[in-house]
């Protein structure tokens, strides 16, 4: 069995098998990282598929945390920046012949997410109060929006995928793949970009969205000490990078459903599993 073919029999009996709701207390692997250190961070991050978190500036390391920890410092000069401009694609794999299931699970993500501009953009000002001018905060307000609601409902066809619109309109029901669909296509309408990553592992299959932050250190530091204002209680904030041919590296920021210590937050604890990303205009990455 070559290995692309072993790959789409993983995936399909992971998506069959339903997506799993991540346990918020999971324990947070403890590696060294304070916010003072977080532009040498991303300057050295390990791009393609490595995650890496964004400690809180007390540098406590508690993982079994229950309650808000009141000494954690909350950054009161944190501002709402901008989020950078859609990225060019690098087609490093236009010359690979995906097996059918990666094709056709990228056009149904495609379909889902681009789904009644109009639903959608109703819904991001009834969000946000805005229809243009968008920054981190909005697309936090977003995701805050979106989990408070977020009900979670096993799908048994694995392979149906509703549209963004449908699940607003059904008040935001459904399992892992409608998540990530609706919440890109919040996003997206918002003039931002998302890509959608599945993982599968030996029991579960998994997808999520990913917002992207940036190709400097800067843009995406200031993105990320937001993060850390706003959600003080985190106890880390999850980022992934992916290197371009040109040496550049561009951060993407988990926007996930799952937290760590109990808390929901963009760029909670990553879902671990053999990765497959798919990109809006429809590359793949695997």
């Amino acid at each position: 069995m070559n290995y692309f073919k072993f790959l789409s029999l993983l995936l399909l009996f992971a998506f069959a098998s339903g997506c799993i709701y991540p346990d918020a207390t999971d324990n947070i692997p403890v590696a060294g990282l304070n916010s003072e250190d977080l532009a040498k961070d991303l300057q050295n991050l390990t791009p393609n598929g490595t995650n890496n978190p964004l400690y809180d500036e007390t540098g406590l390391e508690d993982q079994n945390k229950t309650e808000k920890n009141e000494s954690t410092v909350y950054l009161v000069d944190s501002t709402s920046s901008e989020i950078p401009e859609v990225p060019t694609y690098h087609e490093e794999k236009t010359n690979v012949v995906y097996p059918r299931e990666y094709r056709l699970l990228s056009v149904n993500l495609q379909r889902g997410i681009g789904s009644e501009n109009e639903k959608i953009a109703s819904e991001v000002f009834n969000i946000t109060g805005k229809t243009s001018g968008y920054n981190i905060k909005d697309a936090c307000d977003v995701f805050d929006y979106v989990n408070k609601h977020w009900e979670y409902r096993y799908e048994k066809n694995g392979e149906f995928f509703f549209d963004a619109s449908q699940t607003i309109k059904e008040g935001y029901k459904g399992d892992c793949d409608d998540y990530s669909i609706v919440m890109s296509a919040l996003l997206k309408n918002m003039g931002f970009n998302t890509r959608v990553v599945t993982a599968t592992n030996e029991s579960y299959g998994h997808a999520y969205p990913e917002l992207y932050i940036g190709d400097d250190k800067e843009t995406a530091s200031e993105i990320l000490r937001y993060l850390q204002g706003r959600y003080y209680y985190a106890e880390n904030i999850w980022y992934s990078g992916r290197e371009l041919k040109d040496g550049k590296l561009q951060y993407w920021l988990n926007f996930d459903w799952s937290g760590s210590n109990g808390y929901r937050h963009p760029g909670g604890i990553y879902f671990k599993g053999t990765e497959v990303i798919y990109y809006p205009n429809g590359l793949i990455e695997l």
